[in-house]
């Protein structure tokens, strides 16, 4: 298996894909959150699990909360599509960084 794995779709998809990092493609939107417990379950899986950005809005308030306790193998990253142009990259480093590390870091 992959050491990285990407649940995602569309252009995202293609561009990673192209990277040469496996993709995984949820049905629906709800998928998302299935395919991703799978690969927390699988301690021997990939090693670190890209999700796009779109899917963690769908996920349920108890697998927010699986995630925000979650210790060890797979690292979960979250990364946006990036198709629009008003992506606001200092608010989004900041959404990230924050609670991984427990402050905020202001970027100038």
């Amino acid at each position: 298996m992959s050491n990285v794995t990407a649940i995602t779709s569309g252009g995202l998809a293609l561009q990673l894909a192209l990277a040469g990092i496996r993709i995984e493609t949820p049905g629906a939107p709800e998928d998302a959150e299935n395919l991703l417990e799978s690969y927390l379950d699988d301690p021997r899986g990939a090693a670190v699990v890209i999700v796009e950005d779109c899917y963690r809005s769908r996920f349920s308030e108890w697998f927010h909360e699986r995630l925000r306790r979650h210790r060890g193998r797979p690292l979960v990253v979250y990364c946006p599509a990036f198709t629009t142009d008003t992506l606001d990259v200092d608010a989004y480093l900041s959404s990230v960084l924050k609670p991984a590390l427990g402050y905020e870091i202001r970027l100038e």
